[in-house]
């Protein structure tokens, strides 16, 4: 029988003690210093000092969960993806997947030289993904490479520190410019937004009010049916299915399982046979959410500070790399596609940060307002741009470019 340092008890109240100082401390800078590098140093510096067991995330039970939303989360994102809406942006769709594939030549192939193989290959993916893409970064390389397991995490920690200043600037620039026309539209026009002579913006509502009223499948279950158990067990049926095909099929074909888990969760939310953004209604997203944090806190138990030190220099090299690189896909995409720099470089780099720093940022922007009407037309036009990205960047480009490249580590 495994014994543990700390009892379950302790350990866990201290896991969430220190998550919750990450978070307030973050919320109290505006996310300038990022949610993760706080959560990473404080557990860092709490193994290093021996204040912390090793231990302790096994003790608390966070692996065990971790490993639960390790497996659910990947389907989650791919029910996120709506084809509809990138359809109906057809410029921005385009834009922020030539900017990750700029990423992996600019930084994967680019940066080899410098980084080695293993880093190259890991960094890209990570640097536009969440904490899924990180996780499933960190995972796949234990195998061929255990050495640089924690590094797709630090990426994790370090990701708000660049893009966040990056994107509250392009934001306040970018809501000046669309409040200045709305004021001035609003003194010859006061027929309501559909007078403003702009093409409208079509967010999720729009698209999905456009779709038609036909119930999808899943709609027709009856809601009092639709507890945590019902959105977790669809997920893994999901999730039994997928490893089932691997295990059959596509044995020995060398296609990572989460490639395919994030196709099935598109298609089978697209068809209408799950629930888009299942774990949102389950009541469990956030205690996975904690899992998957455990799972980086214990991947940083095994490293000292000299090993974690050791990573800076590739980590700053990438980051720096992965800002310029974006930002200039921002401007030129912005130019060809005949939007403001501002509005490039804001939904490229946001590919680095996602949800929901980005909804904090939006709601940052838009309090430039004076007035309900002028705040609800500022979100309108910067927060689809910013959705946008994490859903289909942060939540689906990242996993499939993790994905394929940890292949070649």
């Amino acid at each position: 029988m495994t014994e543990y340092t700390w009892a379950f008890d302790r350990s866990f109240l201290v896991f969430l003690l220190i998550a919750f100082v990450s978070i307030a401390l973050a919320e109290k800078v505006r996310s300038l210093i990022p949610m993760p590098l706080i959560y990473g140093v404080l557990f860092a510096a709490g193994f290093a000092l021996k204040i912390l067991p090793t231990d302790m995330l096994l003790s608390a039970n966070m692996i065990a969960v971790g490993t639960i939303a390790f497996n659910v989360l990947v389907i989650h994102s791919g029910t996120m993806i709506n084809l509809k809406m990138l359809a109906a942006r057809k410029q921005e769709t385009i834009l922020c997947v030539v900017s990750s594939l700029v990423l992996v030549i600019g930084v994967g192939i680019g940066l080899m030289p410098f980084l080695g193989r293993g880093l190259a290959m890991v960094s890209p993916g990570s640097v536009i993904g969440g904490g899924a893409s990180c996780a499933i970064a960190s995972r796949w390389v234990l195998d061929k490479n255990p050495a640089i397991s924690v590094f797709p995490w630090l990426i994790f920690m370090f990701q708000g520190l660049f893009s966040v200043p990056v994107v509250t600037w392009a934001l306040r620039r970018e809501s000046r410019t669309l409040l200045r026309g709305f004021r001035e539209r609003s003194k010859s026009q006061e027929t309501g937004q559909a007078a403003f002579g702009e093409r409208p913006q079509k967010g999720m509502a729009d698209v999905q009010k456009a779709s038609g009223a036909k119930k999808r499948l899943c709609e027709k279950i009856p809601g009092k049916y639709k507890s945590t158990a019902y959105y977790l067990g669809i997920i893994m049926i999901v999730t039994v299915l997928n490893n089932l095909l691997h295990g059959t099929v596509l044995a020995g074909m060398n296609i990572n399982p989460n490639l395919t888990a994030l196709i099935f969760g598109c298609i089978l939310g697209s068809v209408g046979l799950m629930d888009q953004a299942p774990l949102f209604k389950s009541d469990s997203y956030g205690l996975l959410i904690l899992g998957l944090m455990g799972l980086m806190a214990n991947t940083l138990a095994g490293y000292s500070w000299k090993e974690l030190a050791a990573f800076l220099p590739p980590l700053i090299l990438v980051f720096v790399v992965s800002t310029i690189l974006l930002i200039l896909c921002g401007v030129i995409g912005a130019r060809i596609c005949h939007f403001s720099a501002e509005h490039g470089i804001a939904l490229t780099m946001n590919c680095m940060m996602g949800f929901p720093v980005n909804q904090m940022l939006t709601e940052q922007a838009a309090s430039i307002g004076e007035s309900e009407a002028e705040r609800g037309y500022l979100k309108s036009q910067i927060g689809p741009v910013l959705g946008m990205g994490t859903m289909l960047i942060s939540n689906a480009v990242s996993i499939v470019i993790v994905s394929v490249m940890v292949i070649f580590v």
